[in-house]
């Protein structure tokens, strides 16, 4: 089923499950005894209304032409009354020229029961009327970083007043619980507002503009992303002009991914219901694994002995917990060890009390010479780590803004000219090009989301293949999922210090920094996926030196060792296609350094590689010779950078 509409609400009132049944009932058409189960049919529609002292489930499934919409309705108290939330959705099938979804009839009426919010704004059934003195606590709601629901503000326009008012209501009603509506009072709160907000981000001319969370006024690179509705079009065509609006809305906020307290406790509702769970156990923290005793076979003594993770630390010193009901901590509340400050960033050891300085300003130059002595000292420590071949942080960072330097110097040489920018094409292009900028960034964004569901999703298969218990909700080991890196020339210098299994010369440094310092907008995209097929590749080779996995390293993306990092099977390829293998100086180019266990020549041919970027240019490639079952054990990385020549490219 398709998800139409989802709203996310936080309701701290009184006898929100009684409050939420009562507006529900009434918009489904059911007659409500409040009995703690009720099924009611009616034709093709169904409507269930099921909850308990602590939450509740209440949905309307029904026909809409040719397809069928269900919208449901859960809701659950929280530990405090802050925390207790409703989320409602709809979803299913709409059949071909059907109206298109908007907010269930009960969420005005809802919201007028009770002070909702998104978690940090109001929530209300109505617009909001701005006023001179409404307009700082507008300007509040719009720069509140924990903003979740976007905001659209209407403009004066004195010439069709009662228009903008309809409007207002009307927009208020569609999107009630995903938007906040504002409605400017006169021209004065207008400018006040317009005076904040800045030039590229005003509203005004009886036009209306939707203010996206994260807004920050002063400081946006991309303005448009607010998008703005003309005045014009409202006066010509009134109500019929706000669709596009709702539209964006309402998608913008479907798939806005739930918070974690939400997330865990709702799936938990229905069993609860059910009476399968107690209500206590509504918000109790997931048990983990180690905690749950499971019958295995016996063991060597060597893995028996090895003992069990050590409890988070307290913040304060509490009772200790029973062994079967271990007292929930949640990660925000436990306050890190106190860590020994690292040598290079430390400060000098403690002196003896000199003589107080005659001034500030002797006492200031006093600091800042003892800062240079101890930044000369770091420096040259990492100049004389980089000769012995040491490999500390200091020296890789050198080691990388070296190789950006390096390539940004050739860039400039073969350019000829530093800062020349094409002339012309208008304002039309430019626009264009930023929309494009915006779009890029948001599919970079998407792909991190992915790329960290993926790795949990691999840490989950790997505990329950290891404890075969349910560990849903346990944080991983790094429970901010994959790491992410800056650029390229960070990748290859982490590979270089993690990565055992793998073999990275220091030859791939001119094209990796190359292609950070040309491509800067793309190389984000880049480094999640190269630093995810290095993992892979060495996770790989380690199963085939230790005999855990037969197969090449297409058949271990295709079929892993559970909870393995991996990449998907279609950035591999194992081999050129005959135009590029029979061609001596295609052939030639994807020859490259190995060690003489390989090859006594040092140099072999390596076809395999591992595409960062399907089309386009440059299209990155990685180019990789497996050995892991052979002499050496190791996968060799032989090139990172741009496609090499081929057919297309040459």
């Amino acid at each position: 089923m398709t998800q139409f509409y989802q709203a996310m609400i936080r309701d701290g009132g009184p006898r929100l499950g009684p409050r939420l049944r009562r507006c529900f009932a009434a918009w489904a058409g059911a007659d409500d005894d409040g009995s703690p189960r009720l099924e009611h049919t009616r034709g093709r529609t169904r409507t269930l209304l099921a909850d308990s002292a602590v939450c509740g489930r209440y949905t309307l499934d029904a026909p809409t032409g040719a397809g069928r919409l269900r919208t449901t309705a859960t809701w659950a108290e929280g530990r405090t009354p802050a925390q207790s939330w409703v989320r409602v959705t709809v979803e299913g099938e709409l059949s071909e020229g059907a109206d298109p979804v908007r907010a269930p009839g009960f969420m005005p009426a809802f919201l007028a029961t009770g002070r909702a919010t998104d978690g940090a704004v109001p929530l209300e059934s109505g617009p909001h009327l701005v006023g001179p003195e409404e307009v700082r606590e507008l300007t509040g709601w719009l720069s509140d970083p924990a903003r979740s629901v976007p905001c659209i503000v209407m403009s004066v326009d004195r010439t069709e007043p009662g228009l903008v008012a309809a409007c207002a209501e009307h927009l208020a009603a569609e999107l009630a619980g995903v938007a906040i509506v504002a409605r400017l009072y006169d021209n004065r709160t207008q400018e006040d507002l317009n005076k904040w907000l800045g030039p590229d981000l005003s509203v005004f001319g009886g036009g209306l503009r939707t203010y996206l969370p994260g807004l920050r006024p002063g400081e946006e690179t991309y303005a448009m992303r607010h998008q703005p509705r003309g005045g014009g079009a409202i006066r010509d065509h009134g109500i019929r002009a706000l669709g596009v609006v709702i539209s964006g809305v309402v998608d913008a906020t479907v798939h806005r991914p739930l918070p974690t307290d939400i997330r865990r406790t709702e799936p938990r509702v229905g069993r609860v219901i059910a009476g399968t769970l107690d209500a206590d156990a509504l918000h109790a923290a997931p048990p983990s694994p180690a905690a749950i005793p499971v019958p295995r076979p016996p063991k060597s003594i060597e893995k028996t002995a090895r003992p069990a993770a050590p409890p988070p630390p307290a913040p304060e010193p509490a009772p200790e917990p029973e062994l079967t009901a271990p007292e929930p901590v949640e990660p925000e509340a436990v306050e890190p060890e106190p860590v020994e400050p690292a040598p290079v960033t430390s400060a000098t050891p403690p002196q003896p009390p000199a003589a107080p300085a005659e001034s500030s300003g002797e006492l200031a130059e006093a600091i800042a010479e003892r800062l240079a002595d101890h930044l000369d000292d770091s420096v040259l420590e990492a100049l004389v780590d980089m000769a012995r071949g040491g490999d500390s942080e200091t020296t890789a960072l050198i080691k990388t803004m070296s190789a950006h330097l390096e390539a940004l110097t050739r860039a400039v040489e073969a350019a000829g000219l530093l800062g020349r920018r094409r002339q012309g094409g208008g304002q039309e292009l430019e626009r264009l090009r930023l929309q494009y900028d915006q779009l890029e960034s948001d599919y970079v964004e998407l792909q991190e989301h992915e790329r960290k569901a993926q790795d949990r999703i691999r840490w989950l298969e790997s505990r329950l293949a290891e404890h075969a218990d349910p560990v849903y909700g346990v944080q991983s080991a790094d429970s901010d999922g994959p790491w992410e890196a800056e650029s390229l020339m960070d990748v290859v210098q982490k590979a270089r210090k993690h990565l055992r299994h793998l073999d990275l010369p220091d030859t791939l440094d001119t094209e990796v920094s190359r292609l950070d310092v040309m491509y800067p907008r793309h190389r984000r995209r880049w480094t999640g996926r190269a630093w995810d097929a290095l993992r892979a590749l060495d996770a790989y080779a380690e199963a085939r030196a230790e005999e855990r996995f037969t197969g090449g390293f297409y058949d271990w993306c295709a079929r892993p060792l559970p909870g393995a990092p991996i990449i998907t099977p279609n950035m591999v390829s194992m081999k050129e296609s005959d135009s590029v293998s029979g061609n001596p100086k295609f052939y030639r180019a994807r020859i490259f350094r190995v060690p003489a266990e390989i090859d006594p020549s040092g140099r072999v041919y390596m076809p395999s590689h591992i595409k960062l970027q399907q089309i386009g240019s440059p299209a990155p490639r990685m180019h990789f010779l497996d050995d892991a079952g052979g002499a050496t054990g190791k996968i060799w990385i032989g090139y990172l950078g741009g496609h090499l020549p081929n057919t297309r490219t040459n």
